[in-house]
């Protein structure tokens, strides 16, 4: 065989297997390549998924965050509001501070430290007796000239109940012992007043959402 066709097979056979190579290597490279790209676009995914769940996640905690303390501590708006009554005795008639306990005792009233309370007073609730004379308290054996009644509206439930209570005590003390009942401006307690303390009340109740029995 010529020596010069001998040349070209091989050239051809060498060409052909650096073809076959060539290709092997391509294809090689190009699926690496495309799983790292599938790789980077999954963990691209996940990526997003994570952000999605972290804004997810802020926007609950956001929804359902815990107060601050200053939002805690809200000013009750009858603060420093009170619903009073007043008791008069007659200066020759003045009634005896355990006869007082004896008629309070009765209708469920309790004497403690000086003054005496509705048996549902605590935290603010239900009314007091009070003495308007110094030193402001009852003293033991002492006659009784003055005596308030009052209801502090702040934190109050069925204020209409408790003011109908603290008006029928009021009305029997004013009976029992020929004092003159008065409103918180020291006038004789009308009607009119007694419907302007309920409404009053009312309004009081109806802002706390409570239900009057």
């Amino acid at each position: 065989m010529n020596p010069l066709y001998q040349y070209i097979i091989y050239v051809v056979v060498a060409l052909i297997i650096i073809g076959i190579i060539s290709f092997k290597l391509y294809k090689i490279y190009q699926e690496r390549g495309e799983i790292k790209l599938s790789r980077e676009l999954g963990e691209n995914f996940k990526f997003f998924k994570q952000e999605s769940k972290k804004i997810d996640a802020e926007e609950d905690v956001n929804e359902v965050r815990t107060p601050k303390q200053a939002e805690l501590n809200l000013i009750d708006e009858n603060e420093g509001k009170f619903i009073v009554l007043h008791l008069a005795a007659k200066t020759d008639n003045k009634p005896e501070l355990d006869l007082i306990k004896q008629k309070l005792a009765v209708n469920d009233l309790i004497f403690k430290d000086g003054y005496f309370e509705s048996a549902n007073s605590s935290n603010n609730r239900g009314f007091k007796i009070l003495n308007r004379e110094q030193p402001g308290v009852f003293e033991e054996s002492e006659l009784i000239s003055l005596m308030a009644i009052v209801l502090h509206l702040k934190g109050q439930r069925n204020v209409i109940k408790t003011f109908d209570q603290m008006l029928s005590i009021g009305r029997k003390l004013s009976e029992s012992f020929d004092m003159k009942l008065l409103d918180d401006n020291f006038n004789s307690l009308s009607e009119q007043t007694i419907s302007s303390y309920r409404d009053t009340a009312s309004k009081v109740d109806l802002k706390a959402g409570s239900y009057v029995s």
